[in-house]
């Protein structure tokens, strides 16, 4: 026995109406996300207050270096507060020595990572402090406003961790991001030869 629905001038109405807020909400959407693609295209030409900065940002992770650079800009526009990147890409041998520190060299400990164990060698991580008069101020009434808006940009907030014995302390000036992929796997990677030069091939 065939079953035919034909639906009434009201069901008619109703469809086109859902039609037509599914595809209001789609273009929406569809705009907000090609706005958020251009801004981020526009931050990569354009360069921070910073010249010192810009040199660090230009040593990240090509797929990070936008988002770094629009922190910084819109901190300085939309907080008032002008952030200087102070670390960047380090190298596998540049970590090798700092985690020397304190260590078999002289001097206090600075990182309780190896080489490979940070996401700084990978060019995912980097540092920053805000500079006010000319000075470095590490002990910031800001970091949370600075944390914040890091966070927005999707980083990963060093000044969220835990302080947990034998696991990093608050790391306040760090933000990186992750990619999904734990400093493990992007070792791993980096051995096998899966990167361009630092520079691991995330997809």
């Amino acid at each position: 026995m065939n079953i035919k629905f034909t639906p009434n001038r009201t069901a008619k109405i109703l469809l086109v109406i859902v039609l037509f807020i599914i595809i209001a909400i789609a273009y929406k959407k569809r705009k907000k996300l090609k706005k958020t693609a251009m801004n981020t295209i526009n931050y990569i030409k354009q360069k921070t207050w910073d010249i010192y900065s810009n040199r660090r940002i230009d040593t990240l992770h090509p797929d990070i270096r936008a988002k770094t650079k629009e922190f910084i800009i819109r901190a300085e526009k939309e907080l008032g507060i002008k952030l200087r990147v102070t670390s960047a890409l380090r190298t596998w041998q540049e970590q090798n020595r700092l985690y020397k520190k304190g260590r078999s060299a002289p001097g206090k400990r600075v990182t309780n990572a190896k080489a490979g164990e940070s996401y700084h060698n990978y060019g995912l991580a980097f540092d920053v402090v805000e500079i006010k008069n000319g000075k470095a101020l590490w002990n910031n009434p800001n970091w949370q406003k600075i944390g914040n808006l890091g966070k927005s940009l999707g980083f990963e907030w060093g000044g969220d961790w835990k302080q947990v014995k034998d696991k990093q302390d608050k790391d306040k000036p760090h933000f990186q991001k992750r990619f999904g992929k734990h400093h493990t796997t992007l070792a791993k990677l980096y051995k096998s030869g899966q990167r361009k030069g630092n520079y691991i091939l995330l997809s």
